[in-house]
């Protein structure tokens, strides 16, 4: 058999099983029950928002710019259901931005999105996570076409959406470095209209204007709050922490938590300052035990993305070592495996217990739309290629055994 046909075989294969999961893996997801994880938290905001206002919800914490976008759809649908259709629509803007606005018609980068769509499930639940990772994904996208442009580009669809992750949550301040990272290399490049930054900077002083009550209650901008129970007095840093010290003494089980009470505990015990009270405390706490968690996380990061990217992000990863060892050093080839290194060795770094690869989203899908465009430019081996869409397949046959024997 040719190699030719080898290859069409396969790919097909990869299209028939990726397509028949997409379709399992939504059908299981939209049975998901009501208030499942962090959605719960969201209902509640909406909850305190109908009953008190917007001064008081925001002087309280909640996600600004994703409660503004969902809120008037609660009038139409039951709170859990308007937070879920608020989710579609973003997902489905995102995919109006690849498509129509940055022309992206290669059919793999489809595929892969609907596979990861379909395998992680988050995007389907009515939380602010949809519209912070499509944020996030149009600034690190928008950086990338105009990094690869020849002609000036507008930087609207870049600022619009930079502010508005900004506001939607804190976990956006642990993505700046490959922000200010965009930005040094747009600056560096000079290839953009300046009047287009009107708009996104009309945006910012608005969200500003919005967040007053939060700033002079809290001292900074409204964000979503998972606060511990009333009368704890261990916070969320010192439980995950605390979690971590009992996994390695083998008496709780990985990803789980012990409970306030127990981490309360600990602390009457062995002092306030027995558990680190926050992310760069929990760094220099014990440096040994921060070391040893960069590795297991990293491993943990590399490993269990397979189940979400086959091995796509081992191949994005090599092929920018590739890029400087061979001494080509565009940076348009060397943005995106720089910005998804950084961000895996960011959350290695100040992440002591598990970490959730929800938060790594962004630089996923980037990397699936870098992939994409490599192989439709036969920039990847043929056989490197086929190797990812026979894992991504297996991946496919295995998910489906597991969604056959949940639903």
């Amino acid at each position: 058999m040719e190699h030719k046909q080898l290859f069409r075989i396969i790919k097909n294969i990869f299209i028939l099983a990726v397509a028949v999961y997409v379709v399992c893996g939504l059908f299981y997801f939209l049975q998901w029950e009501k208030g499942i994880g962090d959605e719960a938290l969201f209902l509640s905001d909406i909850f305190y928002l109908k009953n008190n206002g917007w001064i008081a919800a925001i002087e309280k914490g909640i996600s600004v710019p994703y409660m503004l976008v969902a809120y008037p759809f609660t009038f139409l649908f039951e709170d859990y259901i308007a937070l879920r259709f608020t989710n579609i629509l973003l997902f489905l803007l995102l995919l109006f931005y690849f498509f129509n606005v940055r022309n992206v018609r290669y059919w793999l980068f489809y595929m892969l999105l609907l596979f990861f769509y379909s395998t992680v499930g988050y995007f389907l639940l009515g939380t602010n996570d949809t519209l912070f990772i499509v944020s996030l994904i149009v600034v690190f996208s928008e950086t990338y076409f105009i990094l690869d442009s020849h002609k000036k580009e507008s930087l609207l669809l870049f600022g619009v959406a930079l502010i508005t992750a900004l506001f939607t949550r804190a976990l956006f301040f642990v993505y700046l470095p490959v922000v200010l990272l965009s930005l040094f290399f747009l600056l560096k490049k000079r290839k953009f209209i300046f009047r287009s930054l009107v708009v996104p900077l009309i945006l910012f002083l608005a969200l500003v204007a919005v967040n007053i009550p939060s700033l002079q209650k809290q001292g900074s901008f409204s964000y979503d709050q998972k606060a511990p129970p009333a009368g704890v007095s261990s916070n969320w840093a010192q439980r995950q922490y605390y979690a971590q010290l009992l996994v390695n003494e083998g008496t709780l089980l990985n990803y789980n938590h012990p409970s306030w009470e127990v981490t309360d505990l600990y602390l009457a015990k062995n002092g306030s300052e027995a558990l680190p009270n926050s992310i760069l405390k929990g760094m220099t706490h014990d440096p040994v035990l921060t070391v040893t968690e960069f590795f297991k996380d990293l491993f943990y990061i590399l490993f269990y993305s397979i189940r979400q990217l086959g091995g796509l992000l081992l191949t994005v990863l090599l092929f920018g070592f590739y890029r400087v060892l061979t001494g080509k050093k565009e940076i348009k080839q060397l943005y995106v495996p720089l910005t998804v290194l950084i961000m895996l060795v960011v959350f290695a770094s100040i992440i002591i217990s598990f970490i959730e690869l929800r938060w790594l989203a962004p630089v996923f899908i980037l990397m699936l739309l870098y992939y994409s465009l490599l192989v439709q430019k036969d920039k990847i081996p043929k056989i490197v290629v086929s190797l990812n869409y026979l894992l991504i397949t297996l991946v496919s046959l295995y998910g489906l055994y597991g969604f056959f024997q949940k639903i």
